[in-house]
């Protein structure tokens, strides 16, 4: 659990570790256009979102650790590749590297879990997942801090790789294989292309927004061009006989819900770190070293709740936990909006907000990974897995690209009200989450006994 659930938040860990470095790879590249080194942040969760629902069915098809030990290897080389990029445009395609890994280290992990857990305890497996995930992630800012206060930003992706390399070694030989025999045929390979080019023409059409302005007709024409290929994309799932997106699936009112859930608390989530990234640093003008510092009450929270929300939600259902959860994401927003002044208050302002939006970042995303898995079949974990994430990604990249263009013109000294928008949008974003968590009112399901408490049978050792 603790092997897989490492190599997993190494995918977590980067997106994250983004926002801190972001800023000083802009400094490195003055001369860039914002448009273009925009994608350095934006292009790891569009490729990833592209890429989920093939990686479960590899996973599915190929072999979980296969597939797991795969992605390690891929994401600790695009590491490397970003730390040793002389230009933007390198940094981003090593970027494009990294998410072909990390793309397949969230399905196949999940898929590893679920095939070994029963369903009476996945909900605690994946809380467990999601702690050690979630504070390898959280803490990402802070460490990535440090490497950048006393080296480069470039330190902070070169510390990936030999995390990436050990627990490649050591899964080799711990990790067990699992494969569905009935798996079926690889999805629309030309589905993933289209979620490809229309989360891509989304985020750049938020990013060129404040450039161009949002009446533009390009801004327009980029938008409506990305709901077309949407569309398309709905539709051919609906008539392929391989979709990306199984259609079928969402006849469910509850998992309906679940994914719109995972869709807006993947974009609240990356929308929230760059937002806080950039009000401690140019809002209250603190450094990058203090910034990953002030970040750690982030870390504190999600550690401390995630593995307690997964057995929450086993012995209540998930709506009874994820409610309040999405609820303390409202509250840490409105907290900033409207007790946050250009004087810094860390102990009564930022360290509440931070610590109720960790909690929410933990609990919520263990809430819409375990649902999932509620309904799936145990054929196709990797599947459900990859669906879930898929629309987390899309939902990060939204979010990534809204907290870009939401806080783009800040700059130091001009006062925290121009972060008022931004904290009123995460506010909204928390209460549609505690909507979308009501169906989720789970069965619980009873303690397991001697007779169900084994893997099942698709699960040898390698």
């Amino acid at each position: 659990m603790a092997l897989v659930s490492i190599g997993a938040s190494m995918s977590s860990l980067d997106l994250t570790l983004m926002f801190v470095a972001f800023p000083e790879i802009q400094k490195d590249f003055p001369g860039v256009p914002r448009a273009e080194i925009s994608w350095v942040l934006t292009s790891f969760t569009i490729v990833a979102a592209a890429l989920l629902i093939p990686a479960g069915r590899f996973a599915d098809r190929l072999g979980r650790k296969r597939i797991f030990l795969t992605s390690l290897l891929l994401f600790t080389l695009g590491s490397a590749c970003v730390a040793l990029a002389p230009t933007v445009p390198l940094i981003i395609a090593a970027r494009v590297v990294q998410a072909t890994g990390g793309a397949m280290l969230t399905p196949s992990s999940l898929a590893i879990i679920m095939s070994v857990i029963e369903p009476a305890r996945r909900s605690t497996a994946i809380g467990t997942w999601s702690a050690i995930s979630g504070t390898v992630t959280s803490a990402a800012p802070t460490v990535g801090a440090a490497a950048i206060e006393f080296g480069s930003w470039r330190w902070a992706f070169f510390m990936v790789v030999p995390i990436g390399l050990t627990v490649f070694f050591i899964g080799r030989r711990w990790l067990v294989e699992s494969i569905d025999p009935h798996a079926g045929p690889m999805p629309d390979p030309l589905g993933s292309v289209l979620v490809f080019v229309g989360v891509a023409a989304l985020a750049f059409g938020i990013v060129q927004s404040r450039e161009w302005g949002w009446a533009d007709v390009r801004t327009a024409t980029t938008l409506v061009f990305a709901a077309v290929v949407g569309l398309i994309f709905i539709w051919r799932c609906t008539n392929h006989p391989v979709p990306v997106i199984d259609i079928k699936i969402f006849r469910t009112g509850s998992f309906r819900a679940n994914a719109l859930a995972a869709l807006v608390i993947g974009c609240a989530f990356w929308g929230v770190y760059g937002v806080l990234v950039v009000f401690l640093t140019r809002g209250w003008g603190y450094s990058v070293i203090k910034t990953g510092l002030l970040l750690t009450p982030m870390t504190f929270a999600s550690t401390l709740t995630s593995f307690k929300g997964g057995v929450l939600m086993d012995r209540h259902g998930h709506r009874a936990v994820m409610i309040p959860a999405a609820a303390c994401f409202s509250l840490g927003a409105l907290l900033l909006l409207f007790f946050a002044h250009d004087t810094p208050n860390i102990v009564f302002v930022w360290i509440p907000a931070a610590l109720l939006i960790g909690f929410t970042s933990s609990v919520y995303f263990t809430g819409v990974n375990s649902a999932a898995s509620r309904l799936a079949r145990p054929e196709h974990f990797g599947v459900v897995a990859g669906v879930i994430q898929t629309l987390i990604r899309i939902g990060g990249a939204t979010g990534a690209a809204l907290g870009v263009t939401l806080v783009a013109d800040v700059k130091v000294g001009d006062g925290v009200h121009k972060f008022h928008t931004a904290w009123s949008a995460l506010a909204v974003a928390g209460a549609i989450c505690m909507v979308l968590a009501w169906p989720l009112k789970t069965r619980t399901n009873p303690r397991p006994t001697a007779s169900t408490a084994r893997g099942p049978a698709t699960v040898n050792r390698s």
